[in-house]
């Protein structure tokens, strides 16, 4: 019986490929990893790719990053080999989101109490606020989405949202890519589409709630996405783009 042929992502192609260098003693346990131009050229990928690759050599174990200094060979190494393939990719970051958080702000609909919608609105206006940091930024967009988790008494919805927030930031180039750079992108993205959400779970409307956050869901990682895949030209960035627009789709 033929089996599905598995799409693999670039960065997990160069990550094992670095984790192989490194076990056959290319680079040197302690020794500091080449410059990321000499790497993209050698493994012939974007800097982009290199970035996601050194994030997933990290997890394994196979590098470890000092700031301000760069990235270095894991002294000692890790027992076994691990595999870049066990590791949760953007696509399936983006995909999750979108099935789950709906769901949740549905819930939390019939359940948010005005203090919940108050601290909302709160995380709203940070998000909003232009002098701030970038990570103060999110951080108030962290909080929105986990307020309306909370809001609905279940831990484990809670705990879902929370790795949401911690894989993505393995991913620090996408995440920089989410910053919004202009006045209209921070109206649309964070006080738009967060008050409607918001407005949805103040009226106690289940499906507006669900919709609304279906929509945000897709506008955070779609357009994110769409870059990816026409830098890389990354099938499973495809596949994702059009289960979005299926389910986007079926909830309107």
């Amino acid at each position: 019986m033929l089996s599905a042929i598995q799409q693999t992502p670039r960065y997990r192609l160069a990550a094992e490929e670095l984790a192989a260098a490194i076990r056959a003693g290319d680079f040197a346990p302690g020794a500091k990893m080449p410059p990321d131009r000499d790497l993209v050229a050698r493994l012939g990928v974007s800097r982009t790719t290199l970035r996601e690759a050194m994030i997933a050599l990290e997890l394994m174990g196979y590098v470890v990053t000092r700031f301000g200094a760069g990235a270095f060979v894991a002294d000692p190494l890790p027992a076994a080999a691990p595999e870049a393939a066990g590791l949760p990719g953007y696509f399936e970051l983006v995909e999750a989101r979108f099935v789950v958080e709906p769901e949740i702000a549905a819930i939390a609909a019939t359940e948010i109490t005005p203090e919940g919608l108050a601290a909302l609105s709160a995380c709203i206006e940070g998000m909003c606020d232009t002098t701030l940091p970038f990570p103060r930024i999110e951080a108030h967009d962290r909080e929105f989405h986990l307020i309306i988790a909370r809001s609905t008494g279940n831990s484990v919805f809670v705990t879902m949202v929370e790795e949401f927030w911690r894989v993505r930031l393995r991913y620090p180039e996408w995440t920089r890519l989410n910053n919004r750079q202009n006045a209209a992108d921070i109206a649309r993205f964070s006080r738009d589409e967060h008050t409607a959400v918001m407005q949805a779970l103040a009226a106690r409307d289940a499906p507006a709630a669900r919709a609304a956050m279906a929509h945000h869901c897709r506008n955070s990682g779609a357009p994110l996405l769409e870059r990816w895949r026409r830098l890389e030209g990354e099938t499973g960035a495809e596949e994702v783009l059009h289960r979005l627009r299926r389910r986007s789709e079926a909830i309107r």
